[in-house]
């Protein structure tokens, strides 16, 4: 008991650290925004055009941002992305871990049961999705 309580903990503890980095990462350093956010953009812009990038903004900022800030965080966001990716993976990996010794800890007939449990699941959720695409049909006609 006290072993498993630990792995919790310590599971926690990983998932609750790698929460905290992602959080960071979209946030620059304290007494970093106007020099690591003004520069790079203003540097790009006299040595080459601007390229058309596309993303999506934050909520909301599409109706406050010129197109100058627009190209700014399209470009802070790609720089980002494959660090949120890698970190992403890194939890997926941990969150499969954690499930495959969970379930090490069933006997076979539980598995089994769970299995079956799921499947029952996934079925009523596709008659769900099929009974809700026919409702529709109808209408579009």
């Amino acid at each position: 008991m006290v072993r498993l309580i630990s792995t919790r903990v310590l599971l926690w503890a990983i998932v609750t650290s790698l929460a905290v980095v992602l959080v960071a990462a979209g946030r620059p350093a304290v007494g970093q925004q106007e020099e690591s956010g003004a520069k790079p953009a203003a540097a790009k812009e006299k040595t080459q055009k601007p390229k058309k990038s596309r993303g999506r903004l934050p909520a909301y900022y599409g109706k406050v941002v010129d197109k100058k800030q627009r190209q700014a965080i399209y470009e802070i966001q790609k720089e980002y992305r494959p660090k949120i990716a890698a970190l992403k993976a890194q939890l997926a990996a941990i969150t499969k871990e954690r499930n495959e010794k969970i379930a090490a800890v069933l006997t076979p007939e539980q598995q089994e049961r769970i299995e079956a449990l799921k499947a029952a699941a996934k079925a009523r959720r596709l008659k769900k999705a099929a009974a809700k695409k026919a409702a529709k049909a109808p209408d579009a006609e």
